[in-house]
């Protein structure tokens, strides 16, 4: 019952996460909302009723209490979390603060993605109670409303408790809720990511010191792994298809150190790079445009694209000439 409480609870603040911290929101949505009033950098959590004022010195309609400046209280202590995003891909329900994070509809919890859409068909490692130990819930597939599944088997057979976290051999699974390994993004002479190089020639086992967030496409031949660094990976699965790596941020300069978002075709790419001066190769096996986007041939003998759209991404597979 007690862990039961501590899920609603820090359900309850995860929605409260999701929405817009500061002082100057003009008015304020009925229930739970961060806010940092004083704007010290710390934000503590209050109650709005439905005319949009802040419950203080009671207790609120979900059982909480509030002191005399309307912050929630547990054992006399304020509860507090930072007032901005504790960095790219946090991956702690209680401390979302951004777009990303769980949120309630009314009828049942959803997943805000980094991208801002919602979780489909999606595992997410979540520390639901902020323990330091992170469990993975699923989000039901779109045609299900994208809901929690809670008690019940996931389609990939995996079974999950009230809480919705995932079983093994009736054992909740869990990972550290902090990666284990965070070093700072440096880049190759080329102005690749070397993490990013790093993690497309690693399995998936090696690349857990980097911190999942989301995993889905289990049942498919590529399985999609979201990190805590802000990289996303494409594993093969059940049989074929290439590994290769992209970012989760739209910011692909973390891949790319000389992206520029400017660029909407493959030629434009393609003689962008050539006038680097930084030895990408023109023709078959160097760099070159194949109209909507640009093949880029490495000096390592990786590859990677650069689609006009502006997505970059890096395979595994490379050749060497």
């Amino acid at each position: 019952m007690r862990k039961q409480n501590l899920f609603k609870r820090a359900a309850v603040m995860a929605l409260a996460g999701t929405l817009v911290m500061g002082s100057a929101m003009p008015s304020f949505a009925a229930g739970w909302q961060w806010l940092d009033e004083n704007n010290d950098g710390i934000a503590e959590c209050y109650y709005f009723d439905d005319n949009g004022s802040k419950l203080t010195g009671t207790t609120t309609p979900d059982g909480y209490t509030v002191n005399a400046d309307g912050a929630w209280v547990e054992n006399g202590a304020v509860q507090t979390q930072a007032s901005s995003a504790s960095g790219a891909g946090s991956n702690s329900v209680s401390g979302q603060t951004g777009a990303a994070g769980w949120y309630h509809d009314g009828a049942g919890w959803k997943y805000k993605r980094i991208d801002g859409r919602d979780g489909s068909d999606v595992w997410v490692w979540s520390d639901i109670n902020n323990d330091g130990i992170s469990e993975l819930y699923y989000f039901q597939h779109a045609d299900r409303g994208g809901y929690l599944l809670t008690n019940g088997v996931s389609p990939e057979g995996y079974t999950v408790n009230a809480e919705g976290a995932r079983m093994v051999n009736g054992v909740v699974l869990t990972q550290p809720a902090a990666p284990a390994y965070a070093p700072a993004n440096t880049y190759n002479a080329q102005g690749v990511s070397n993490i990013a190089l790093e993690m497309v020639e690693n399995t998936r086992e090696q690349n857990a010191k980097f911190g999942e967030i989301e995993v889905s496409g289990e049942l498919t031949s590529q399985l999609r792994i979201v990190y805590a660094n802000g990289f996303s990976m494409r594993y093969p699965n059940r049989g074929s298809g290439s590994q290769a790596i992209t970012s989760t941020l739209d910011n692909e300069e973390i891949l790319f150190q000389y992206y520029k978002s400017s660029l909407s075709s493959g030629d434009a790419i393609e003689s962008y790079l050539y006038g680097l001066g930084l030895g990408f190769k023109g023709g078959y096996g160097g760099t070159y445009s194949y109209g909507t986007g640009c093949w880029i041939g490495l000096d390592d003998g990786h590859n990677m694209s650069w689609d006009g759209s502006g997505t970059m991404t890096l395979d595994r597979d490379y050749r060497n000439y």
